[in-house]
């Protein structure tokens, strides 16, 4: 016979019960060693990157005013630039997400550059401040990679060059020249050389500035010299590469558009106001010890200068609407069903020379010597019989 549950049991069997239900627990013992870090976590999409040791949130994110990266600053003039709102966000596909979006590019940088391809990105957004930086992981502004880029060649029996102009170098990581198909020939003189063209963006792309800086990558034809600018082998230049002129500094006084121009706006030129057709020009990165001196440059010097090579660039664009190998509209004449044919194919060269120029968009200031010589050839190619 069994015996009864006693009160007394009841209590002990409702002790454990609350021992259990609430943790009572002694007095805490003292802290272990800290675990090894764990792997970066994923969101599907791209693996999220580490935060440094010891990183302090404030020293960026304050509730007063942020002097030690001007941030808002920095972001205020970053809307305002190119890679914010003109880099084309919708190329988010494997061939073109590396460069036209953040995510793309970082994917890139963390396969060190190894390919152009990537992962094609979804919701991507545009190229900015993490593409360049990785602020979180180091606990500073420091650029991803300054390390040297080679250039691959568009144009038959020229070799890749090496861009190493510093902290530009970031930037031709993208500022460089895609695949060509068919590529220009320097040698196909023959006039039975002929070269097919079937599509109507046949161009090395529109990003051949690091290129033109440097003095390559145009077509050069045969017995004609070409010769570099001083902006090629300036010292600063070389140090600084896009960052001395393009992201040179606009302080108060004189420079009244502080954050329209210069800084993360990378614009040389640039308009006073939203809606003003007004046009300046940043040209604090000019007039320094080393390169024009100080008021060396000015408006009206870069205005000069510009109308020359617009002037030789609007000729050699009449000689090739003669020969119907463009547009009106300004593209190339060119399809599957429609193909251009070239004799004797070194003349594609000027073909290929107008818009190496014209996607340059610096109107030959990244390099006029080079520019001008590669316009005059191109017209004298065009113009002899």
């Amino acid at each position: 016979m069994k015996k009864p549950f006693t009160p007394l049991a009841m209590l002990a069997v409702l002790v454990a019960f609350a021992l259990v239900l609430f943790g009572c627990e002694g007095p805490a013992g003292s802290d272990g060693k800290d675990g090894k870090d764990g792997k970066d976590g994923t969101t599907g999409v791209l693996n999220l990157e580490g935060f440094a040791p010891n990183i302090n949130c404030g020293s960026c994110h304050n509730p007063d005013i942020d002097t030690t990266y001007f941030l808002w600053a920095r972001r205020y003039q970053w809307e305002r630039s190119l890679h914010a709102y003109g880099g084309d966000l919708e190329r988010n596909g494997p061939d073109c997400a590396g460069c036209h979006t953040t995510e793309g590019f970082i994917e890139r940088w963390k396969n060190n550059f190894a390919t152009q391809t990537v992962a094609p990105k979804s919701n991507p957004s545009p190229p900015g401040c993490f593409a360049c930086h990785s602020p979180h992981s180091r606990g500073d502004f420091s650029l991803r990679s300054s390390n040297p880029v080679t250039l691959a060649s568009t144009i038959v029996g020229y070799s890749a060059a090496t861009f190493d102009y510093g902290k530009g170098n970031v930037c031709a990581q993208c500022h460089q020249p895609r695949s060509l198909n068919p590529r220009p020939d320097t040698s196909k003189y023959a006039a039975s050389d002929t070269i097919v063209i079937t599509s109507s963006r046949w161009y090395p792309h529109y990003g051949v500035q690091a290129q033109m800086l440097m003095g390559t990558g145009g077509f050069q034809f045969r017995g004609t010299a070409y010769e570099n600018s001083g902006h090629t082998l300036n010292t600063a230049i070389k140090e600084e590469g896009c960052v001395a002129c393009h992201m040179a500094s606009q302080v108060y006084p004189p420079d009244l558009g502080a954050g329209r121009g210069g800084g993360h706006t990378m614009k040389i030129r640039y308009s006073s106001t939203e809606a003003a057709t007004d046009t300046l020009f940043v040209l604090a990165g000019c007039n320094v010890s080393g390169c024009h001196g100080t008021g060396g440059f000015t408006k009206a010097t870069l205005l000069a200068s510009e109308k020359a090579i617009e002037d030789s660039l609007h000729s050699l664009f009449t000689l090739l609407r003669q020969r119907n190998w463009v547009t009106a509209s300004g593209s190339i004449n060119a399809s599957t069903g429609n193909p251009l044919r070239i004799s004797p194919a070194y003349r594609a060269g000027a073909l290929y020379n107008y818009f190496f120029i014209e996607h340059d968009a610096s109107r030959g200031m990244h390099n006029k010597k080079y520019t001008q010589a590669l316009l005059n050839s191109s017209l004298q190619a065009l113009r002899t019989p």
